[in-house]
């Protein structure tokens, strides 16, 4: 973002403020991490302090020729001669506030791309040499996702609930083992031990690798259909409470990026592929979206702006085995409203990919294999029956390319 724009965004934001003060009503009790999803005309509802007419921006005491009560009632779209049934002090108050939650996301990417207040250079890419905590690492998705880690060069922690990494000696012939990177004697590859649903051993897990050397966590842990216990590795014990607390510790101790796997559907309760998936695993629909919300509520803070940490959350499709096909066969999209499938390897080079592109900071998004796309409402068959037809729909909210960074690079921040 250029400095000009950077610029522009701050004076017009201490003009919103300044009309804020001047017009005499106090902002103290707006939940600010809200709102850009909630109703502003809704947040303000204290009354106590009226608008002071004598310090309105177009007052005699700053423009002397101007009559303002001739100026609201001729040219203020809500004045009373048009809407009588709206106070149009109330819809000034309101412009206010949804103006300011616009350029409050502004700033916040603006810091992100160029530097804290202190003048703290931030880069909402993470650094390459930088270790990354998957969680879940013997999992489908968590296994690949460590893959990608090594094979993009990074070093990685590959965090379980035993803290034992199932390598890959003994499971590909000799030739195959001299080309894998998920060998014990891979130097980049180091054994953590955590348990998601516990806030404290996760902080543990990272004060024993030094905070100061982790840039991400990948968060691909998820319930599993078999050996669930209530509270303890169900879906709302991980799937909930598991990101939850994976964003509290990113938070707490600095860390970048947080990478969450979330799934497709995920915000369309009534689709055939939501209540299935939701059924066979008791509940995992709801517990992902509520996870989803709750880490997004955690990340929208001031203070946490301020100090570029950020997060990406990834949607895929139906999760198949194989290699990855690469982001050329890919398609992602912003909405919820198309799905698909794809293999295991492409998430985790999503995942992987999203750390270096700016545009995935602070972004959910839906992923799949681009001849898989369907509208979500009748993926789940297509899914099942293995269709390669894809939909005619467009979203407009697609994003396509031959590299990781033309697919991911026109997503568009959660907060603006």
């Amino acid at each position: 973002m250029s400095v000009f724009l950077h610029g522009t965004y701050i004076i017009a934001g201490l003009a919103l403020t300044s009309i804020s003060i001047a017009s005499g009503f106090s902002t103290n009790h707006i939940d600010r991490n809200h709102l850009p999803w909630s109703s502003y005309s809704a947040l303000y509802s204290d009354d106590s302090q009226p608008f002071e007419e004598d310090f309105y921006p177009l007052s005699d005491n700053v423009y002397p020729h101007f009559d303002r009560r001739e100026w609201i009632e001729e040219f203020c779209p809500l004045s009373g001669n048009v809407y009588p049934h709206i106070d149009r002090r109330e819809w000034i108050k309101n412009q206010v506030l949804a103006s300011s939650a616009i350029i409050l996301g502004k700033l916040h990417n603006a810091n992100a791309e160029e530097g804290n207040k202190d003048g703290t250079k931030i880069s909402n890419k993470v650094p390459q040499n930088k270790a990354v905590i998957v969680l879940g690492a013997n999992g489908g998705t968590g296994r690949e996702c460590v893959s990608a880690i090594l094979a993009a060069g990074r070093p990685c922690v590959a965090t379980t609930r035993s803290g034992k990494f199932e390598y890959d000696e003994g499971t590909f012939s000799n030739e195959d083992a001299k080309s894998s990177p998920l060998l014990r004697s891979n130097q980049n590859i180091q054994e953590g031990q955590a348990d998601v649903t516990k806030l404290e051993s996760l902080l543990s897990l990272v004060d024993q690798n030094g905070n100061k050397n982790i840039g991400a966590m990948i968060f691909a842990a998820s319930a599993s259909v078999k050996g669930k216990d209530k509270g303890v590795n169900d879906a709302f014990a991980v799937d909930y409470q598991g990101v939850i607390n994976a964003a509290q510790c990113c938070i707490q101790r600095n860390i970048p990026r947080l990478v969450i796997v979330s799934s497709g559907a995920v915000t369309r309760p009534n689709s055939p592929v939501y209540k299935l998936l939701n059924f066979v695993g008791s509940g995992i629909m709801e517990a992902k979206i509520q996870g989803e919300d709750a880490v997004r509520d955690l990340y929208h803070d001031n203070a946490v702006m301020d100090r570029g940490l950020g997060y990406t959350i990834v949607r895929p499709g139906g999760l198949t085995p194989g290699e990855s096909l690469g982001p050329a066969f890919l398609e992602v999209n912003q909405g919820d409203d198309k799905s698909g499938r794809l293999s295991r390897a492409d998430v985790a080079g999503i995942c992987v990919a999203s750390l270096d592109v700016a545009s995935a900071f602070d972004a959910t998004f839906e992923c799949y294999e681009l001849n898989t796309a369907k509208p979500v409402e009748n993926v789940g068959l297509s899914n099942v029956l293995r269709l390669i037809d894809p939909t005619s729909y467009k979203s407009g909210r697609e994003g396509t390319g031959e590299t990781w960074d033309a697919l991911l690079g026109g997503l568009k921040s959660d907060f603006v």
